[in-house]
């Protein structure tokens, strides 16, 4: 049987002051299951790239 799939970002902040693991074990918690992860910082080209679908929502 074929799940959802959704993606997160924990936010640079939250990562440098170190809260990352307490996300993710907040995510597990809540019953989700990471079947992947990744650690990469954004270039500011390529965050904006990424946010582009979010410029005209409030």
């Amino acid at each position: 049987m074929a799940g959802n799939r959704t993606f997160t970002m924990i936010k640079p902040d939250a990562v440098k002051a170190g809260h990352n693991g307490a996300i993710l074990d907040k995510i597990c918690a809540a019953g989700f299951r990471i079947v992947a992860m990744k650690l990469t910082k954004l270039s500011a080209e390529k965050a904006g790239e990424f946010y582009a679908v979010h410029k005209d929502r409030p």
